[in-house]
């Protein structure tokens, strides 16, 4: 009998530990907030976006005229080699449209570079304003991009857009 009160006095400490722990954790779950904050306009008022996207602009528009040019040398082979179904033309339009499928290649990757080179400090600093202003407020657990497309269809948390953008100077 004396061991089933001890079991009984444990099990009923242990069941008010874990359930006034709980009740602690709760109110602490309580202050905490998710928020969201729109992304795309933070990157688009940010005035080292329009100078990356000049640049990344003027890169695309180069190459695009370097496939253009490989594009009219190839329509000028291949109507040549309509005519007169040369062995050799036909050869040089194969070497020809490898050599364009290579070049639209290594433009993507080199587009995708020089976007990445230019694009990454702008979300590093977009990251440590937002980071700023978490700091400020630490019950923010969590922040949402709700820019369209994002994926978030509904946030009912707090905008910060306005505070990070105040970080940010814009």
């Amino acid at each position: 009998m004396k061991k089933n009160t001890i079991l009984y006095c444990l099990l009923f400490f242990l069941f008010f530990g874990i359930f006034g722990k709980g009740r602690s954790l709760h109110s602490k779950e309580c202050n905490q907030k998710i928020v969201c904050l729109n992304s795309l306009i933070l990157v688009e008022k940010m005035p080292e976006f329009s100078k990356a996207q000049k640049e990344l602009d003027k890169l695309s528009k180069n190459h695009e005229n370097t496939l253009e040019k490989l594009a009219k040398e190839f329509h000028k082979k291949a109507e040549k080699f309509q005519k007169n179904k040369n062995p050799i033309l036909k050869k040089e339009l194969e070497i020809l449209q490898a050599r364009a499928h290579a070049y639209q290649k290594n433009a993507a990757d080199d587009l995708a570079k020089k976007q990445n080179k230019l694009l990454n400090p702008i979300y590093k600093k977009i990251e440590n304003a937002i980071n700023k202003v978490m700091d400020k407020d630490q019950t923010i657990i969590r922040v949402d991009d709700c820019s369209p497309g994002k994926g978030v269809l509904v946030n009912k948390g707090v905008d910060i857009t306005e505070e990070v953008k105040k970080e940010l100077g814009i």
